[in-house]
């Protein structure tokens, strides 16, 4: 089994990076390898991620024996709840400053939109890395991924508020449309009123016209059997007035 010793703090954090799985981490006292005992327990539980061991000569611990093999529980343990309560810690702190008007947030890091659009749009494509797309945007991890999150989201606001707006103008315009069907129809049959009404007056002039067609007709054969007749009658007493002179 590789022991790697470390008497400082630097050293400390290397063997732990160094360490090959199954290795041990041997180090004089706690306080020489730690600013803090909450260092001490993040170093801890990362060597105890990689399945290290830890040998503290001062205090007599050997997390190779079978009592020592509880020390990496209890500073798990120990960690988290340091964690826990710090977080709590910060979001009491965070919570008291809003409600005195103090708190203004993380003050968020400058790039500029186009450039930051155009290296996105390099990263998506695959012309560059996660890494190499960082470093043009001098950005770090969680900054580069929750901007291109609100990127996103924002584009998908816009899309949504666009089709908002689309499909208002479109309501907007079938309900114009249908104004102007409605006054189309109306004037339709306006208009069809008065053809119809000019039609009937037309029709009602060519009755006329007719009647007096048939009067004219009528009364100029009357004038004509009238005519016939007078000259019968003239031709009748014409004969009678030869009859009397010839018998006298």
């Amino acid at each position: 089994m590789e022991v790697v010793y470390a008497p400082d703090e630097k050293a400390f954090a290397a063997a732990i990076d160094g360490l090959e799985t199954g290795g041990c981490v041997r180090i004089d006292s706690i306080s020489a390898v730690s600013a803090s005992a909450g260092d001490f327990l993040s170093a801890v539980v990362k060597l105890a991620d990689k399945g290290g061991g830890l040998v503290c000569e001062s205090e007599g611990i050997d997390s190779r024996s079978a009592q020592g093999a509880l020390l990496f529980p209890l500073c798990r343990a120990l960690y988290e709840l340091e964690r826990s309560g710090k977080n709590a810690r910060r979001r009491s702190g965070i919570e008291r400053a809003r409600s005195e008007g103090k708190y203004k947030g993380r003050k968020p890091i400058a790039v500029d939109d186009e450039l930051f659009q155009s290296v996105v749009a390099r990263w998506k494509s695959g012309e560059l890395n996660a890494r190499q797309a960082m470093a043009l945007l001098e950005l770090k991890p969680n900054t580069f991924y929750r901007r291109i999150k609100e990127l996103e989201e924002q584009k998908m606001k816009d899309y949504k508020q666009m089709e908002h707006e689309i499909r208002s103008e479109l309501k907007d315009a079938v309900r114009q449309g249908r104004h102007d069907l409605g006054e189309l129809k109306k004037q339709v049959r306006a208009e069809a009123k008065e053809v119809k009404k000019t039609a009937d007056e037309k029709l009602e002039l060519h009755d006329v016209k007719r009647e007096i067609r048939k009067e004219r007709i009528r009364a100029e054969a009357e004038h004509h059997d009238a005519v016939r007749q007078m000259k019968k009658d003239v031709e009748a007493e014409t004969r009678e007035l030869k009859k009397m002179m010839e018998n006298e």
